[in-house]
C-alpha cells in the first residue's frame, strides 16, 4: 500500500464515456448512473464490490475531465443544463459545483431521511459542516486537514493559533519566518474559509466581505510580507506545516502528534477539506433513487471505509482507526518509523487525531466561482494594484451579483 501523500492529490483521469448527462431518468431500479468530475479509484472500486453483491445490478459511471481538458466550468454547465431539464445521472459528483443552488432549486435529494446520521459511527461534525437550511445534500466520504507545531529550536507551545497570535509571535521573533511554506495569498485564503460563513451567507445570497473585519485580515496578513514563508531552503521556520489524514504521517516517517495545533479564526473556526468524489442524488432519478441512496450508504459502510483506495480519513470512525493501523504496518514494513516511535505513541496519536478532527468546523468551501472571485481580488491587493478597502469593495459586488443569479 503506496502512500504518499502529495502524490495522492493528482488522479490520473479518464476519457468521458457513456451517455451522460442527457440521458432520460427512465430508470428501472438496477441501473445506476453516477456522474464524476475526476476519475476516482475509489468509486471504480466501490461500484465493482456493489455489483458482486447484489446480482442485476449495473453501475455506469461518466467521467467528464479528461487529461487535456479539466474545465469545471463546463462540468458545471453541463450537469446545471441536465438537472434543470429533468435528466442527468441518479447520482451526481458536487465537488466542483455550486450545490447549494442546485438545492435552492429542488435538484437535490434530502439525505437525512434516507440515512442514519444520528448516531456515533461517524464524526458528525465532518458531516454537519455540509448541512445546508438542515437538509443534507450530501455527505462527504474522506477529509483532511492541515495540522501545525513548532520547530523543536523554538522554546513555543500553543494550543490554537489566531491571526492575532500569528502577529504577536512575527513581533517577537524579528528574524525568523513563521511558515516555510504558506504565502501571503495562501494564508489570506486560509483565513477567509474559516470564517466563510461570516463573510458570506449563502441561504440569504448575501456577502460581507466589505467589512472592518475582511479589510483588517487583508492589512494584517500583508503586515507579515516577508516574515510569512522561508526566503531560502535552509532556513528554519518558526512553525512546522504536516497535511493530515491518519495518525501517521507517511511523507516523513512517523512524528509524535503531542505538539499540535490547529490555526483558528477569532472565533475559533477551524478548517478542514474534502478530497476527490462528493455524492448527491439526482432529486429526478425516479425509480433509481432508492438504488442511488442504498449505494451512498454502501460507500459509507466501515467495509468500503476501511478500503486503501479511499486514501484519505474516513468519516466512518471505526475505518479511521483500520486505516491507520493499515498506515502504520505500511511505514513499518517501509522502515520508515523511528525507533522511538512505540505502539503507545501510536495509540497517543489516535487519540490526538480524533480530537484534533471533532474540533474541525469549516469546510474548504468548493465553489469554484466563489474562489476564483477571491483569489482575484486577493491577488491585485498583494500585488499592489487596489487597496484593502478596493478589493473588499470589488469582492463584494462580484459575490452579491454571482450570488443572486
Amino acid at each position: 500500500m503506496k502512500r504518499v501523500i502529495i502524490s495522492l492529490l493528482i488522479f490520473a483521469l479518464l476519457p468521458l464515456s457513456g451517455c451522460g448527462a442527457n440521458q432520460e431518468q427512465n430508470g428501472n431500479g438496477n441501473e445506476l448512473t453516477i456522474a464524476a468530475f475526476y476519475n476516482s479509484r475509489y468509486l471504480e472500486y466501490a461500484a465493482q464490490k456493489y455489483e458482486e453483491l447484489h446480482e442485476g445490478v449495473k453501475i455506469n459511471i461518466n467521467y467528464y475531465a479528461t487529461e487535456d481538458d479539466k474545465d469545471y466550468s463546463k462540468y458545471s454547465q453541463i450537469i446545471n443544463t441536465a438537472l434543470m431539464s429533468g435528466k442527468g445521472e441518479d447520482i451526481i459528483d458536487v465537488s466542483t459545483l455550486a450545490w447549494t443552488k442546485l438545492a435552492d432549486k429542488n435538484k437535490l435529494l434530502d439525505l437525512n431521511g434516507e440515512i442514519d446520521f444520528e448516531n456515533d459511527t461517524y464524526y458528525q461534525n465532518i458531516l454537519d459542516a455540509y448541512l445546508y437550511n438542515g437538509k443534507r445534500h450530501t455527505i462527504p466520504l474522506c477529509f483532511a486537514f492541515e495540522a501545525f507545531r513548532f520547530d523543536e529550536s523554538f522554546n513555543e507551545k500553543a494550543n490554537a493559533l489566531t491571526l492575532n497570535d500569528l502577529l504577536s509571535l512575527a513581533e517577537r521573533n524579528h528574524e525568523t519566518a513563521l511558515f516555510s511554506e504558506i504565502g501571503r495569498l495562501g494564508l489570506a485564503y486560509m483565513l477567509f474559509d474559516m470564517s466563510f460563513n461570516e463573510f458570506i451567507d449563502i441561504g440569504n445570497k448575501a456577502a460581507n466581505v466589505d467589512s472592518e473585519k475582511f479589510i483588517s485580515l487583508l492589512e494584517a496578513v500583508n503586515s507579515l510580507e516577508n516574515r510569512l514563508s522561508t526566503q531560502n531552503s535552509g532556513d528554519v521556520p518558526l512553525i512546522r506545516q504536516y497535511f493530515l489524514y491518519t495518525p501517521v504521517m507517511t511523507n516523513a516517517g512517523t512524528i509524535d502528534y503531542t505538539d499540535l495545533f490547529l490555526l483558528t479564526d477569532d472565533n475559533e473556526n477551524t478548517l478542514f477539506t474534502t478530497i476527490g468524489f462528493l455524492p448527491a442524488v439526482n432529486a429526478n432519478s425516479g425509480a433509481n433513487k432508492d438504488l442511488a441512496v442504498d449505494f451512498i450508504r454502501f460507500l459509507l459502510s466501515e467495509e468500503m471505509q476501511s478500503s486503501t483506495e479511499l486514501l484519505f480519513c474516513p468519516v466512518n470512525k471505526k475505518a479511521a482507526a483500520e486505516m491507520a493501523a493499515l498506515t502504520l504496518a505500511d511505514v513499518q514494513a517501509g522502515g520508515h518509523a523511528p525507533d522511538g516511535f512505540s505502539n503507545n505513541s501510536f495509540e497517543s496519536n489516535i487519540t490526538i487525531f480524533n480530537e484534533l478532527a471533532q474540533g474541525l468546523t469549516v469546510v474548504k468551501h468548493s465553489d469554484h466561482f466563489i474562489n476564483d472571485f477571491v483569489v482575484a481580488e486577493l491577488m491585485r491587493y498583494f500585488q499592489g494594484e487596489v487597496s484593502a478597502e478596493q478589493a473588499a469593495k470589488s469582492l463584494q459586488s462580484r459575490l452579491n451579483t454571482y450570488l443572486k443569479e
